[in-house]
C-alpha cells in the first residue's frame, strides 16, 4: 500500500513526521544545513571545557570567526580574508574559501548517500529543543567518531561532536549551531 501524494509531500516538508532511517535522517538534516542562509556556531574543546571560537555564516561565502578569548577575529568573504589581531587589521593573500569550505562540505552528503553507516542513539534536549542523536564514523579528512543532534522541530543539526586525533593529539570538539536563517546576522568587508 502506498501513501497518497499529500502525505509524501508532508513527510518531506515536516522533518519530524516521517523517517526512512538514521542515514536518511542525517542526510536530510545536512541538506537543510547546506540550504541555510545564515547561522551562528560556537566551537568548544569538550575535554578542556573551553570555548575555542564563534563563527557567523552568511551564504554563500561570508564568515566572521572570533577566537574564544576575543583577541583575534577573521572575516572571510570569498577568497578575501582579513585578520584582526589586537586591533591591527591585515588582509591575507590565501585562497581561504577552499579551507573554510570544508565546514559546508557536499562530500559529506555524497558519503552519506553512498555507504556511511549511521546509528540512532536516542533523544536529548539541546538548549531546550528536543533532538534525535545519531552516530557515525568518517575517514576524511581524518578518522573521527561523530555524533550529531538533529532538532525534532527544525530538522537541522543543533550540535555536532567529533572525537578523533589531530597531529597525534586526541580531542573532542563540539560545534553548537543556532540562529539559522536569522536576518540580523551579517558579515561585511572591514572598512
Amino acid at each position: 500500500m502506498s501513501l497518497p501524494p499529500i502525505f509524501l509531500a508532508l513527510a518531506l516538508l515536516l522533518p519530524g513526521l516521517a523517517s526512512a532511517g538514521p542515514r536518511e535522517d542525517v542526510h536530510a538534516a545536512y541538506t537543510r544545513f547546506l540550504a541555510a542562509r545564515t547561522f551562528r556556531a560556537t566551537v568548544t574543546d569538550v575535554k578542556k571545557g573551553q570555548q575555542l571560537s564563534t563563527m557567523e555564516f552568511v551564504a554563500p561565502d561570508r564568515y566572521h570567526i572570533s577566537s574564544g578569548n576575543d583577541d583575534m577575529e577573521q572575516i572571510i568573504i570569498g577568497d578575501e580574508a582579513y585578520t584582526r589581531i589586537n586591533d591591527r587589521l591585515m588582509k591575507l593573500p590565501v585562497p581561504v574559501s577552499r579551507i573554510v569550505g570544508q565546514y559546508r562540505n557536499r562530500e559529506t552528503l555524497d558519503e552519506l548517500a553512498r555507504d556511511l553507516e549511521v546509528t540512532a542513539l536516542g533523544e536529548e534536549d539541546v538548549d531546550g529543543e528536543a533532538a534525535r542523536i545519531y552516530g557515525y564514523t568518517v575517514t576524511r579528512p581524518a578518522k573521527a567518531d561523530v555524533k550529531v543532534w538533529i532538532g525534532n522541530a527544525s530538522g537541522l543539526p543543533l550540535q555536532i561532536e567529533s572525537q578523533g586525533r589531530f597531529m597525534g593529539v586526541k580531542s573532542t570538539t563540539r560545534v553548537r549551531y543556532s540562529h539559522y536563517d536569522d536576518p540580523d546576522i551579517t558579515v561585511d568587508t572591514p572598512g
